[in-house]
């Protein structure tokens, strides 16, 4: 029988755990209510792991920040692409490493979804700073309208790895957090009174006056 089940009830690093002290051979597959991704195991290895998106560590790293969708592992089932080799222990031990440092990025920058874009006047000194390959790649998307999420794909990392990135870049002073446009419904004009009809108002001011008149 398959395991399966609900994110919702069960951690994916408890499930990898399962897979681990079976010593199961097969794929386990993720539906995320936006993303489908898959994890192969063989031998007590990670071997390989896909999203919609990203192939490899980076996808393994984005499905196991999950919460939300169905899993189900089915033994047996084998993969000709190698993309990852890491003992699934030690994919839990980066996991939990992960979580603490997430908790201490999220205070800069609250989720995936953040706008980032490039200073244009930094503070003197900045331009001193040396930068990594990864942080050039993730720089050279940075346009002000692109999320952390939609960078992570185009440079094909974690959505964790990305704002690890540009945590440092935030840090530094190089890159800024585009605030958040709250939009301002604006009132409905005001319903003119209807029209009044001329003759009825010469009536109205007749009324008993315009009865009876002086001789």
């Amino acid at each position: 029988m398959a395991l399966e089940g609900n994110l919702e009830d069960f951690e994916l690093t408890d499930v990898f755990q399962l897979i681990q002290l079976g010593a199961k051979d097969g794929s386990l597959r993720i539906q995320s209510p936006d993303d489908v991704g898959v994890v192969y195991f063989k031998g007590g290895m990670v071997i390989h792991s896909k999203t919609n998106a990203m192939t490899g560590e980076p996808a393994v790293d984005s499905i196991l920040r999950w919460r939300k969708g169905r899993f189900v592992f089915n033994p047996g089932e084998q993969t000709i692409d190698h993309t990852v080799d890491l003992p699934i222990q030690q994919v839990i031990l980066e996991a939990a490493r992960r979580i603490d440092e997430l908790n201490r990025i999220q205070k800069v920058i609250p989720n995936f979804d953040v706008v980032v874009r490039i200073v244009e006047v930094p503070d003197a000194g900045v331009e001193k700073i040396d930068l990594r390959p990864d942080e050039w790649k993730v720089l050279a998307f940075i346009d002000g309208t692109l999320s952390i999420k939609q960078i992570s794909q185009r440079v094909n990392i974690s959505e964790f790895e990305a704002a690890r990135i540009l945590y440092g870049l935030v840090s530094s002073g190089l890159v800024k957090i585009v605030p958040k446009v709250v939009e301002v419904k604006k009132a409905a004009p005001p319903i003119p009174p209807p029209a009044k009809d001329a003759k009825k108002d010469d009536d109205d001011k007749k009324g008993i006056f315009g009865i009876f008149k002086k001789k």
